[in-house]
């Protein structure tokens, strides 16, 4: 699974497709650090090339997901910072 969406980087070219690159859990102050990674194109994506930027996201407090699945993280980013974005 990744997400759509066009955000432009500071290559002048947008990274068009995200996805997922790390999910860590911080048990003790209930929070998830996501990585987040965005490609030109998914045929970039693909080729096993490199992704154009990064995104650190952290969800915390009510966002938090205890045991967070891939799934899981890709619904908590479409209802938030990936709200506009579609399923690829």
């Amino acid at each position: 699974m990744a997400l759509l969406k066009a955000i432009k980087t500071n290559f002048g070219i947008d990274a068009t497709y995200w996805n997922i690159f790390s999910i860590q859990e911080d048990f003790k102050n209930s929070a998830n650090e996501i990585v987040i990674v965005g490609y030109a194109s998914k045929e970039v994506r693909d080729a096993d090339l490199d992704p154009v930027s990064w995104q650190n996201l952290r969800f915390i407090g009510n966002d938090y997901i205890k045991d967070a699945t891939r799934a899981e993280v890709y619904k908590a980013l479409k209802a938030k910072d990936f709200s506009d974005a579609m399923d690829a």
